[in-house]
This record gives C-alpha cells, structure tokens and sequence, in this order.
C-alpha cells in the first residue's frame, strides 16, 4: 500500500494548528522561560517551532491529558507518577539519599543487573552521558588506545567523544565505506572529532574493513560503541546475524565492545537487548529506565574489562584489588609501565601485597 504524501502533509499542518491552539498557555511559558533559560528549554531536544509544550504534570500514559507515546526516550516505561516507585523513593528518603558511602541497595541492584545481563562487575552513574563517557574511558585505559568507533547518525550522550556524525545533511555523510567524521554543533576539538570514526550500522563488513584501515594507520579503534537496536532514527533492528558478525570482529581484533542500552535496557525485555538479541558485549551502558524518571545510570563489563575501573593513589590497594597496574607519568595521563597481577583475589593476603609493593613501588612517591 503507497503512502499518500500530499495527505500526511495536510494531517500534520491542521493537527499542528490544533495543537497551537490548546497550548496557548506554552506560548505564554516560552515567553517567561525565554528570559533566563538560553532557548527557553532545559535541553536543546525540547525545542519545538513555534514553541515548546510545557508540562505541568502527567499520570500513567497520559499527560495534562494528551496521550505519552515518548515516554521520557523510554524513561518513563512504567507509565508517570506509578505508586511503587512513588512509595520506594519516599521510603528510601527517610533514611536518606547520599552518604558518599557503601550501601545495600547498591549491592542488591548490581546482583540484579548482573544476573539480567550475564555481565560480572557494575558500577553507577547518574546519566546515560555519564555511562558512555566511563564505559569509553574504560576501553581506552584497558586498551592503551585512542580511537572511538561509533555508528553513523547514532547518539550516545552529551560528552564530546559521541557527539560527532549524529545528524547531518546527506550531501555531507562521506563514502559509505568511510564516512565523514562530522561534529554534532561547534565547541567540539578538532582532534577529539579525528578520534571518533563513525561507520554505518546493519554492515559488518565495512565495520571491519575500517578496522584494519586504522590499524594501518596506526589508530586502532579502542572500542566499538553501538545501539543493538538502532533508536536514533526511529527504531532500526539489527538484520540476523549482523551483532553475531559485529562480535566476532572485534574480539578477533582486540577492540572492546560496548552496547549501548540507555534506551533499549529494561524496555526491550528484562536483560535487555543483549539478552533478548543473544549477543554479549564487553560493556553494557544504562540509564533512563533504571531509574524510572530519576537521574541513574549504570556500566556492566567483565571481569578482566572493569579491572581498569579501580583509581587508587593507595599501594595495598591496588596490589589486592586490581587484575592490572597502570604507572602513571607524573605530568600528564600517560602511562609509563603497566603490571598485570595474574593471582586470583581470594588468594591475595598481606603479604603477597607487600611484596608486589616492595618489588614495583621502590624510589617512587606515593600517597597512602
């Protein structure tokens, strides 16, 4: 069946006028907001011509009676203002909220998310940026490289690494064995966008070819961060066999694989769409729906992946907690040597400590 264009433009045009008229007090809103909020939103994202649509509250799927088909980008799965979660947040802000601290709850909710994803280790963050930024800060310090690979038109949060080659005009995507690497608005370095190398997504083969161009070129990709299900452009489902395929290069290729599943995790299915795809990266980031409407984030990875994640300026801590030693260089992130500590954690006491400690710490300042 065709599509007719001329009526779909009529639909939207008589449909927009309606709108505007029932959001006469949005008009009002934009005009206040305008004065000390830059575009008169939180986010650029809210913009809409000829204003945005200010809410006041909302309840279930609906809000101030119009119908939620967004949902937050699938933050609100569970519908506005649930009970449970109203009564959960009320009961936990009792006994208080932070306290910079270990508690319970980040033990229950990790063995949680460890068994939905198959993935060992997890640590939080408070947005999905925040969970892409770590998870690649993690590929590159377990890797020792630079380079980020990302899909073309994918959007992976708000930090400079990502924000390049997300929407630009077609005359300006490049070849598609090798697109451009575009930045998404200006204020992002020209050598942070060099970084990032966008491919397109449902096409392992190019995937794969502009690895072995970047090794040539000496700039390995440190990882490949991607949606399993496409959701920038709508929803675009990866063809069968394409994450199969998408994992077998990278692993044969030493490149981390991070799944990005800000807006798929927990909307897709209980484990998401890694478990629902059948396909397990290296890293899993989340957000959104975690937190169901709160600002919450969280990365998954494995054992010998996250044992990077450990910053520590204390010797014996790093000797009993770490798989992997990075010696820092004293101006500067760049590491001068790198001890891999092979013994299993169980099976290292104090003095095993110490001697890592007296063997590789000697003629250097450290604070304990």
């Amino acid at each position: 069946m065709s599509i007719n264009m001329e009526r779909v433009a009529e639909l939207t045009e008589s449909e927009g006028k309606r709108l505007n008229e029932r959001t006469q007090g949005s008009q009002r809103m934009y005009e206040r907001a305008s004065e000390h909020l830059s575009g008169g939103v939180a986010s650029s994202y809210q913009l809409r011509d000829p204003w945005p649509i200010y809410l006041e509250r909302g309840q279930g799927p609906k809000a101030n009676e119009m119908w939620d088909f967004h949902n937050g980008f699938g933050s609100m799965l569970q519908g506005h203002a649930h009970p449970v979660i109203g009564r959960a947040v009320a009961e936990r802000y009792a006994l208080g909220t932070h306290f910079a601290a270990p508690t319970e709850d980040a033990v229950v909710v990790g063995n949680n998310l460890a068994e939905r994803w198959g993935l060992p280790k997890w640590r939080y963050t408070n947005s999905g940026s925040e969970s892409t930024m770590d998870a690649i800060r993690i590929a590159r310090a377990y890797t020792g490289r630079d380079t980020v690979m990302k899909i073309f038109g994918s959007y992976h949060g708000h930090h400079d690494t990502v924000m390049v080659s997300i929407g630009v005009p077609y005359d300006k995507i490049g070849d598609h064995d090798a697109p451009a690497s575009l930045p998404y608005g200006a204020g992002i370095p020209d050598a942070t966008v060099h970084m990032t190398v966008p491919v397109h997504f449902n096409d392992a083969r190019a995937m794969e070819q502009r690895i072995i161009e970047l090794e040539a070129e000496g700039r390995k990709p440190a990882c490949v961060i991607m949606e399993p299900a496409m959701m920038n452009l709508g929803v675009v489902l990866p063809e069968p066999g394409y994450l199969e395929a998408v994992r077998e290069i990278t692993a044969r290729h030493g490149v981390v694989l991070i799944f990005d599943e800000v807006k798929t995790g927990l909307c897709i299915g209980p484990g998401g769409a890694t478990r629902r795809f059948g396909v397990e990266p290296d890293m899993v980031t989340m957000a959104k729906a975690l937190g169901g409407g709160l600002p919450s984030g969280a990365i998954g990875g494995t054992e010998e992946g996250m044992s990077v994640v450990l910053v520590t300026h204390d010797r014996m801590e790093a000797a009993r907690m770490s798989s992997k030693i990075c010696f820092l260089a004293s101006k500067g992130a760049v590491i001068e040597r790198e001890l891999e500590l092979d013994r299993a954690f169980s099976q290292r006491d104090f003095a095993y400590a110490s001697g890592v400690i007296d063997e590789n710490f000697k003629g250097k300042i450290y604070y304990d």
